[in-house]
């Protein structure tokens, strides 16, 4: 499925609100819930800027970043904060912590990132054990392993057309 941009990140911002409403239900704390959902929902694709500093520096290019240019340039996807992990690791404590500010915090948190998750797993066609940390650290970061088989024809084709 492929969405322009803006719709891509709509999706995004709706359901971290979602998640933060969900736990704002559970917990009554209305504004850490809906934060924390946006935070882990949303402002988890700061991680994209990560990426592109890797492979650019400090230059700046509107059209390379939202092309995803950084991915090709350097053959790795890193995006940090794109992880099953947390999501586990996140409910974990929640279910091991008594203090309800906490646990607020990291359902918000573990509730937008699952949403996320989900939602770029179908929105990009990116196969689900792509955004397990353990399983891009195991291979390197490299695209090749991350991609689904045709997305990474496509990205094979693309990066044949770059010059940086």
């Amino acid at each position: 499925m492929s969405l322009s941009l803006p719709v891509h990140l709509l999706i995004h911002f709706l359901f971290s609100l979602l998640a933060g409403f969900i736990v704002w239900r559970i917990w009554d704390k209305p504004l850490l819930s809906v934060f924390f959902g946006f935070l882990g929902g949303f402002l988890i694709d700061l991680d994209h800027f990560i990426d592109y500093y890797w492979a650019f520096g400090w230059g700046w290019n509107w059209q390379y970043f939202k092309s995803g240019y950084q991915f090709l340039k350097s053959g790795n996807v890193y995006v940090l904060f794109h992880g099953w992990e947390y999501v586990a690791i996140l409910v974990l404590a929640v279910f091991l912590l008594k203090n309800k500010y906490l646990k607020t915090i990291f359902l918000s948190l573990a509730l937008g990132i699952f949403f996320h998750l989900v939602t770029d797993v179908i929105i990009d066609d990116t196969p689900i054990k792509s955004y397990s940390i353990i399983y891009r650290l195991r291979h390197n970061f490299a695209v090749q392993y991350i991609n689904s088989p045709v997305n990474y024809e496509k990205y094979l084709k693309k990066k044949a057309q770059i010059k940086f």
